[in-house]
């Protein structure tokens, strides 16, 4: 338990609850990614699919599922370093402390829809709505990447070890939206000084006095094209 605690992993210990997390997502006659397996709580609940690839960083986790699993291709990896296989269903209780680059690189992947298990607070942010304090650049392309539910929260003592915090289940849902290239990196840097405005930040006519939290999604990509149209003025 002790090397759990290191690795940040703490383990679904109800499973109505995991039923009901992957019952969100349809998995019939469809390739399926599990992200952080772990010991297969969610794993167990995974049924009539095509194909199951569990990605496990922890040795005795993965060979635990490979015995469990014998129909599923376990990759012994860390998943922001490994290249994940095609998929359509994505599943994971995602570590806390890696959830939001592993988010980004979920974003950065085709499929059909996906749930996840994640820190409350890192909900919060996803779901956030310009001018509050959880509205950022991750907010933004969440919102523009995928339709987000957010489903139920989940409490501590439904871990093991028991974290200090709750934690919530989303289902995502892509979206088509084009999204320019080079937006992200507009609002990492517009982001990055959120306190500051606009003016202050970047040399733009537009919203110049108002601060990165305070536009909406459709706001910065006007002053995004803006800066791109002087760019090539």
């Amino acid at each position: 338990m002790r090397r759990t605690k290191q690795a940040g992993i703490n383990f679904l210990n109800d499973d109505k609850i995991a039923e009901r997390i992957v019952s969100l997502v349809s998995c019939v006659n469809r390739d399926v990614l599990e992200v952080g397996a772990g010991l297969g709580q969610l794993t167990a609940h995974i049924s009539s699919y095509r194909s199951l690839t569990l990605i496990e960083r922890e040795w005795e986790f993965a060979e635990r599922l490979k015995s469990s699993f014998q129909n599923a291709t376990v990759i012994n990896a860390d998943a922001l370093k490994v290249e994940w296989p095609r998929f359509d269903v994505f599943v994971s209780n995602m570590p806390y402390s890696i959830s939001s680059p592993l988010l980004e690189k979920l974003w950065n992947n085709r499929f059909e829809e996906g749930v996840v298990t994640i820190q409350k607070e890192v909900a919060d942010r996803i779901t956030a709505v310009p001018k509050t304090r959880d509205y950022s650049r991750l907010s933004i392309m969440m919102q523009l990447k995928f339709k987000v539910d957010r489903e139920f929260d989940i409490p501590p003592s439904k871990f093991t070890p028991s974290p200090k915090v709750f934690s919530t289940v989303l289902r995502l849902e892509p979206r088509n939206e084009k999204i320019p290239a080079g937006f992200d990196d507009f609002l990492k840097s517009i982001f990055s000084q959120r306190r500051k405005k606009l003016r202050n930040v970047v040399n733009t006519r537009l919203y110049g006095d108002m601060r990165p939290e305070e536009l909406t999604t459709l706001e910065l990509m006007k002053i995004f094209e803006d800066l791109s149209e002087q760019r090539q003025s």
